[in-house]
């Protein structure tokens, strides 16, 4: 999918402009705009989890990066990133970011809505995001994702970009944050409709 989001991309700001690419945990879907790291000026932003244990020894990772810890911060022109650690909020090297001055947050595979829908989320689809969770087994334990839940609240984001569905805005944030809140969501031993029996 490099060619569609490149063209998007271009559509907001020049490939030569491009300052940063970044990863919110080391898997494979993260990595699709690693080519953008083509463009002259890029360069690829992680976690500090995963630039110490995911950035070696891998053909044809780029090594040259910056990384970050929790709370720290990147400005960008106007912009100011700042990214918080969230270890097993699906992967154990996660991370997410907000972006101070538009109160826009960034929360990887938080908030997914199954389906195609509208570019901003305008039906509560909180349950399908809880059966998907369900369904699809992405966090071994409740815990620090509601954790890291209550964390995102406090920021009151006015606009969250997941990773995997539409965008959703301040008016329907506390929806989704609740039925986290709320609901079983973490692998049960099942994956796909299918329970999974292990052999010692």
């Amino acid at each position: 999918m490099y060619k569609k989001i490149e063209e998007k991309v271009k559509e907001v700001i020049p490939l030569e402009k491009l300052a940063y690419v970044s990863f919110l945990h080391f898997e494979s879907d993260e990595w699709g705009g690693m080519e953008f790291l083509n463009a002259s000026k890029a360069r690829l932003v992680c976690s500090d989890l995963s630039s110490k244990l995911n950035l070696t020894g891998w053909y044809n990772v780029p090594t040259d990066h910056i990384s970050f810890w929790d709370s720290e911060t990147l400005k960008i022109g106007k912009k100011t990133l700042r990214f918080l650690m969230t270890p097993h909020v699906h992967h154990w090297d996660s991370m997410m970011i907000f972006e101070d001055t538009t109160k826009s947050l960034f929360p990887s595979d938080l908030f997914i809505q199954p389906g195609l829908n509208k570019p901003v989320v305008s039906d509560d689809l909180s349950d399908e995001m809880i059966s998907l969770y369900r369904a699809v087994g992405i966090f071994a334990s409740e815990e620090p994702v509601r954790i890291t839940t209550e964390r995102l609240v406090k920021l009151s984001p006015k606009m969250a970009f997941p990773m995997h569905g539409s965008c959703i805005d301040s008016s329907m944030f506390s929806k989704y944050s609740d039925s986290i809140m709320k609901n079983d969501l973490a692998y049960s031993g099942m994956l796909l409709g299918r329970k999974l029996e292990f052999v010692s």
